[in-house]
């Protein structure tokens, strides 16, 4: 039996029901990779048809949380970065997600300076998630054609974020767009 959007969605509500703890996203993680592997759900979000880029397929009216399709058509590579108070799951459809997980190394008393150390190396393969959970900085590197589903706790513009240059450690602070403020550079 298909394993459809709508079902995922009734079946993340309930689990948040109990609250957003990492082990209530874990059990949103497993219900994702379900999720991607069911071929009506790809074809349908994930297929020729649909365009390139990164659309919004569903945001939940009452808690708020809000599942993306990504699909490119170039290779892409992110700079570390947070979710903010937030979390997230990602799962692959196509292709793979090269995963990296970081973690700070200095004390964190410049506001625009920071040094981090890569932790974690890992590659998500189709029909896999990965959980970030709150202010766990990660980046991504995806080749040509890679494709993946991504859940959020919450709009993402809606709440202050970091991103990070490992190289520079120059710390970009994206602010929430109900501030007022705009994406600025540290």
């Amino acid at each position: 039996m298909a394993y459809t959007l709508e079902a995922f969605c009734r079946d993340t509500r309930e689990i948040l029901k109990a609250g957003n703890s990492r082990a209530q996203v874990e059990k949103i993680r497993a219900q994702m990779e379900r999720l991607v592997k069911d071929g009506q759900f790809v074809g349908k979000y994930f297929g020729d048809p649909q365009p390139m880029g990164l659309k919004r397929i569903y945001v939940d009216p009452k808690l708020g949380f809000e599942l993306m399709t990504y699909r490119f058509d170039v290779a892409r590579k992110s700079l570390p970065h947070d979710h903010g108070d937030s979390w997230a799951v990602y799962a692959q459809v196509g292709e793979y997600t090269d995963m990296t997980e970081w973690k700070r190394t200095d004390d964190g008393s410049d506001p625009d300076r920071a040094t981090l150390e890569a932790v974690k190396e890992y590659r998500l393969n189709p029909g896999q998630a990965g959980i970030y959970y709150g202010r766990e900085l990660h980046s991504t590197a995806t080749p040509v054609g890679s494709r993946y589903l991504r859940i959020t706790g919450t709009d993402l513009e809606g709440i202050d974020r970091l991103r990070i240059d490992a190289k520079t450690g120059q710390i970009e602070h994206i602010r929430a767009r109900e501030s007022g403020a705009v994406r600025s550079a540290g």
